[in-house]
């Protein structure tokens, strides 16, 4: 189970893991849209589906018990959420890790991932990642859509 990128003249990616911030990334207002549930849910058949989050709209009991069964949620513990983040990806394995964020505290976490998505949905995104992601979309829908159809990527990222 993965997910196989080639990069033409270029990188070859074998995605295990797709790691996602919630608030703000996948959720908003910490309610994950139906449609982005069914997209996690054929992703979950390629990749394993993990979801961070501080739990800032105290969801995760409840989106555990929705989506529970293709992606495990983490709630993060430390007050150093960025450095926390980071360390979860990097306990996974960069090169087989994708990450997915928006916000400062997700600032590292997207340097760890082999490939990065800046998410700019409703919640905006903090202009300093921009600079860390490999890929920016209007959505989180469009960045699982890319994972699922893979040559989007490729024609986004090759050179």
């Amino acid at each position: 189970m993965a997910i196989a990128i080639k990069i033409p003249w270029g990188e070859k990616y074998t995605i295990e893991n797709v790691v996602f911030d919630l608030n703000g990334t996948l959720a908003t207002n910490g309610i994950i849209a139906e449609t982005t549930g069914d997209l996690l849910k054929e992703l979950a058949q390629q990749a394993k589906i993990y979801i961070i989050t501080a739990d800032t709209h105290n969801t995760a009991e409840q989106l555990k018990e929705e989506i529970g069964a293709f992606a495990e949620i983490f709630v993060l513990k430390s007050d150093e959420h960025d450095l926390e983040k980071a360390r979860f990806v990097h306990t996974l394995g960069f090169r087989e890790t994708v990450t997915l964020g928006n916000g400062a505290n997700d600032l590292k976490m997207v340097e760890e991932g082999i490939l990065s998505f800046g998410v700019m949905a409703g919640e905006g995104v903090y202009a300093p990642l921009l600079s860390k992601v490999d890929i920016v979309v209007h959505n989180v829908d469009h960045a699982i859509e890319m994972l699922l159809n893979p040559m989007k990527i490729v024609a986004t990222i090759r050179t």
